[in-house]
């Protein structure tokens, strides 16, 4: 399942991390509670693939690759494989840029239409001005969880009558 790792509360701010969403800035205390500070705790050695970025109602929430959220782009389209807005694959213009400390900035759609309009689901370094003020008031804050999704291979060496042998997995 999901671990919660990281907590903004309801508020004009963003997180206070400054490690581009590594998993190596340790603030505050763990609580269950939306209403508590800010926190976050280190993921940076655990095993994971997928990020789930969510308010701290559910109303607004993106599921990603980590491959897809690392790296460093600038406005360029990233793979969101689902989310509230949209339960298929699709792409949307993020930054994670170097030395621009209120990266990454992951939103539900493209990050100018989401600035504005409560879009923007994750910010560092304290960032405010309407990339929290459109969202973090009104839902309670936002969270990021982490997990490793495994995902299960069809036995392929029953087709066509068997007798197939893996080669090569990519």
């Amino acid at each position: 399942g999901w671990t919660r790792v990281r907590h903004v509360p309801a508020g004009n701010r963003w997180h206070p991390a400054k490690d581009d969403l590594q998993g190596t800035a340790v603030y505050g205390t763990p609580s269950k509670f939306m209403s508590a500070p800010a926190w976050s705790i280190p993921f940076k050695t655990t095993k994971f693939n997928e990020f789930l970025f969510a308010t701290g109602d559910c109303q607004k929430w993106l599921v990603a690759k980590k491959w897809s959220v690392m790296g460093w782009y600038a406005n360029q389209p990233r793979f969101v494989e689902k989310s509230s807005a949209n339960h298929h694959r699709y792409k949307a213009r993020w930054y994670r840029r170097h030395r621009n400390k209120e990266d990454p900035w992951v939103s539900i759609v493209d990050h100018g239409p989401a600035r504005g309009k409560g879009g923007i689901l994750y910010g560092e370094n304290n960032a405010g001005g309407v990339h929290a003020s459109t969202i973090l008031p009104m839902h309670m804050g936002a969270n990021v969880y982490i997990r490793q999704k495994v995902v299960k291979v069809p036995d392929m060496r029953k087709i066509d009558g068997g007798g197939w042998r893996l080669v090569r997995h990519v």
